[in-house]
């Protein structure tokens, strides 16, 4: 500041030699009037400096006695990015022809949340599965209510609760390819103590009696508890059309005629120290008829189920997880699933993460007389998978 106010005052004494002399006094009460306020501003600068100096102070020293100071927040403070990108490499002999390898990126996914409000909050996440999927938008809501409160409304485009599909493994469970339903609906759940719930309403693709009405409902219901050494979970869902899964409404003949199936899911989770135990039983609660998904000459019910086991360790002091499993399915050929599928699984977080992964899949075909080949196939996967 001082420099400044030297280069001025210089500029304009050097200008006088060239004013008349009736004018130099008329510059000499500008120079003055000049100084005094160049004074001004620097006092006004120094007392503000100290005003600041004496806040910060006084901010240190309630942080030390463990007060908690509100800052001033900016709308990018309350938006969080994360991802997920999984890179497979697999090599698979099918029940008929020659076996095959190959790598590709399985997963792409870019996820933004924000809380837009106290009260309201929103998720969009991106999604890109190299030779199955598009980038698309695979998740897109909306979340209204209290902040860590019993209640929420939920209305977007997202997966419905109709199954709960945990895996140790690589490949998705089979419940995961009979049931999973991505729709847009609304939903009110809750939780407390424990225990969670949610009902849902959306229209689907799957119109009953051609109606195109917003008329499909779903429900399901939890209870989970943990301690120290152990951890318990179970669910139960409900859907009113079963036949809106993703993997049905691709697959069953729809007609002005249809009747809506319903289907049910129940799920559950123990785990004592190191192992930990899963099951999990879908499918549909009656049989479609024969003309919209056949099996074996009638009408098909679908259903699947699964159990594993898995044991947590260290080695060389990395978080490693061994997993075995069995699948199978029953009246699921015409979704070209096995009937019976064996899994060996290996993972270790290399490094905070990121994550190396090897499973095996050994899969038995429906029976010739079912419309199966009756023949086994194998598939070895590796994946190299890093979360942020």
């Amino acid at each position: 500041m001082k420099q400044l106010k030297g280069l001025i005052v210089t500029g304009m004494i050097l200008s006088l030699w060239h004013l008349p002399a009736h004018a130099q006094d008329s510059v000499a009460e500008r120079l003055a009037n000049l100084e005094r306020r160049i004074q001004y501003l620097e006092d006004r600068v120094a007392i503000q400096d100290e005003v600041i100096i004496e806040k910060d102070r006084q901010i240190a020293k309630l942080m030390e006695h463990g007060v908690q100071v509100e800052q001033e927040e900016g709308w990018f403070d309350s938006v969080e990015v994360g991802g997920l990108l999984e890179v497979e490499a697999a090599y698979e002999n099918p029940y008929e022809g020659e076996s095959s390898s190959d790598a590709v990126l399985a997963t792409m996914e870019l996820a933004v949340t924000a809380q837009v409000t106290d009260w309201v909050g929103g998720e969009v996440v991106l999604l890109h599965e190299e030779d199955d999927t598009d980038l698309e938008v695979d998740v897109a809501i909306m979340t209204v209510g209290p902040a860590a409160g019993p209640w929420s409304f939920t209305a977007g485009q997202y997966f419905l609760p109709f199954g709960t599909f945990e895996s140790n493994f690589i490949s998705d469970p089979m419940t995961l390819e009979l049931g999973e339903t991505r729709e847009s609906a609304l939903q009110f759940g809750i939780e407390s103590g424990g225990f969670q719930g949610a009902v849902y309403a959306f229209n689907g693709d799957s119109d009953e009696d051609g109606d195109d009405r917003f008329e499909n409902l779903g429900a399901m219901i939890g209870f989970a508890a943990e301690n120290e050494n152990s951890e318990f979970a179970v669910n139960v869902s409900y859907i009113s059309n079963i036949g809106d899964t993703d993997s049905l409404q691709d697959t069953i003949e729809l007609d002005e005629d249809y009747d809506s199936v319903s289907g049910w899911s129940a799920s559950g989770m123990l785990r004592f120290g190191s192992l930990s135990f899963l099951a999990e039983y879908l499918g549909a609660s009656e049989d479609f008829e024969a003309h919209e998904m056949e099996f074996d000459g009638d009408g098909a019910e679908p259903s699947s189920y699964m159990l594993e086991a898995a044991y947590d360790f260290d080695l060389a002091g990395k978080s490693s997880t061994i997993a075995i499993g069995y699948q199978e399915t029953d009246e699921a050929l015409a979704l070209e699933l096995p009937e019976e599928r064996f899994m060996l699984g290996f993972s270790v977080e290399m490094m905070e993460g990121v994550t190396l992964a090897v499973e095996g899949a050994f899969d038995d075909d429906y029976s010739v007389s079912d419309g199966g080949t009756g023949k086994d196939a194998e598939i070895v996967t590796v994946q190299l998978a890093s979360e942020f």
